[in-house]
C-alpha cells in the first residue's frame, strides 16, 4: 500500500514539541532548586549550601541551559556549582541537578538532605507534567 501525503511542516512541528519539552524541563529544574532551598534538613552557617543547587538543561549532548539558586551573595558557591554542571559529563540528554560546594555529598551522607529529595521532587515532576 503507497500512501500519498504531503510532510512539509513535519520538521518544525518536531522541533517545536522539543522545545516544549525542554523548557518544561527548565521550569522543572527551577522549581527543583526552590525546592532544595527551602527543604534543605541541615544547619545553615554560612549559606553557601542553600545557595549552590543548581541544574542544567542537555540537548543534543551539549549543555544549553545553566541556573544556580544563588541569592548573589555567594560567588563561590554559584561558580561551583557552574562549574560542576557544565564540565561534567553528561551521559543523556536531559535535566542534570547539583550542589557544587565540595561538602555536600558529606553532610548528605550524615543523613540530612541537601539535594537527595529535590532529585526525587524533579523525577516527581516530569512523570506528572510531561509524562502524564
Amino acid at each position: 500500500m503507497i500512501v500519498k501525503g504531503d510532510i512539509s511542516g513535519l520538521e518544525e512541528m518536531e522541533k517545536q514539541i522539543e522545545d516544549a519539552y525542554f523548557n518544561k524541563l527548565i521550569e522543572i529544574g527551577r522549581d527543583a532548586v526552590r525546592f532544595a532551598q527551602n527543604n534543605g534538613s541541615y544547619k545553615n552557617h554560612t549559606f553557601n549550601l542553600r545557595n549552590a543547587p543548581g541544574f542544567c538543561i542537555v540537548r543534543g549532548g551539549k549543555v544549553v541551559h545553566v541556573e544556580v539558586g544563588d541569592d548573589g551573595g555567594h560567588p563561590e558557591a554559584k561558580k561551583n556549582t557552574e562549574n560542576l554542571l557544565i564540565y561534567s559529563e553528561h551521559p543523556q540528554d536531559g535535566l542534570y541537578l547539583a550542589d557544587g560546594m565540595f561538602y555536600a555529598s558529606f553532610v548528605e551522607s550524615k543523613g540530612y538532605d541537601v539535594l537527595r529529595n529535590a532529585i526525587l521532587y524533579a523525577g516527581r515532576q516530569v512523570n506528572k507534567k510531561i509524562f502524564k
